[in-house]
């Protein structure tokens, strides 16, 4: 018999604990911090590893040099076990009314975003000030996965082609790229060619580039960044390549840079034209490009939330016209 099969006469013998031990496992790859999460002695996680084992019929974790690593399987089954704990949890979930709720959302989003969402957001602290509303909006970094993960912020936004399973996501909107170089630049503003971009030297968005470097780090390389690396694919499929000569945080600081040099970068166009003003110019990229996915991304179990439902509505009501 195969082990779904197995275990799908056998779900009524699951604990509650037994999926929150790996749930917590796949979080911290740890016996010792998965424990400490739940208040639990290692044993205890140890005992429901080796029972979970015994049902499914698969290791689920091995121990390897960054700790305990997931299976196959462990990254298949996870999104469902988050899942029906998020269920559970909002089986208990009272509901949400900002004008007496009294709680925390932490965003962790791209400047872009941050620019367009935190005036609308603070409208709504505004007209709930009473109730202790807070919006807490961060930068976000190469550690928003985990992050999500462990719950140490709700929401992330940004650009990304593949969430992993565990999230859930919904296109915002979809983000076109440009170049920019300054007003008055000595190339002029005709169209770019690959040449062109091989010989100058750009500005770069960290902002842009950490899913590269995240991928593969959680082991199924579901992280990647489109529009960076879509530049990188067109350079070297004629063996070009861009010579970085400065790396800034964000749109905004790209912008005062162009304008100040004759550096080109690689930015949203929405943001170069709304922000850059007469001082720069926008060019068309020189190879086939699509439109960014722009994402609102979430951990499957806090799916039901109540409250970040209703964050999540606003946030989609102020992409709508974009």
């Amino acid at each position: 018999m195969r082990p779904t099969a197995a275990l799908a006469g056998q779900t009524g013998a699951l604990q509650l604990h037994q999926l929150r031990a790996i749930d917590a496992l796949y979080r911290d790859r740890s016996v010792t911090l998965a424990a400490a999460r739940l208040c639990v002695t290692p044993s205890a996680i140890s005992h429901s590893l080796r029972r979970l084992r015994e049902m499914l019929g698969d290791d689920l974790f091995r121990r390897g040099r960054h700790g305990m690593q997931p299976t196959e399987r462990a990254h298949t089954i996870i999104p469902r076990i988050r899942e029906a704990l998020g269920l559970l949890d909002s089986a208990f979930d009272g509901g949400f009314d900002p004008a007496v709720a009294g709680r925390e959302f932490r965003i962790s989003g791209l400047l872009s975003m941050r620019m367009l969402l935190a005036p609308v957001l603070a409208k709504k602290v505004e007209e709930s000030q009473r109730s202790g509303l807070l919006i807490d909006f961060r930068q976000i970094n190469d550690s928003f996965a985990d992050d999500l993960e462990s719950g140490h912020i709700d929401l992330a936004i940004t650009t990304l082609s593949r969430p992993h399973p565990w999230m859930r996501s919904q296109v915002l909107h979809h983000e076109a790229m440009a170049f920019v170089i300054r007003a008055g630049h000595p190339r002029g503003n005709g169209p770019l060619s690959l040449v062109e971009l091989a010989n100058m030297t750009h500005v770069n968005l960290r902002g842009t580039d950490f899913y590269r470097r995240a991928q593969g780090q959680r082991g199924d390389g579901s992280l990647e960044s489109m529009e960076a690396v879509g530049l990188g694919v067109a350079l070297a499929q004629h063996r070009l390549e861009a010579k970085v000569g400065i790396v800034v945080p964000d749109t905004l600081s790209a912008l005062e840079v162009v304008k100040h040099t004759d550096l080109i970068s690689l930015c949203p166009r929405r943001v170069a034209e709304l922000h850059g003003g007469d001082e720069i110019c926008v060019l068309d990229v020189p190879y086939p490009a699509y439109p960014s996915p722009m994402r609102m991304i979430w951990n499957v179990r806090q799916d039901r939330d109540a409250g970040l439902h209703w964050l999540r509505e606003i946030i989609v009501a102020a992409c709508r016209n974009l």
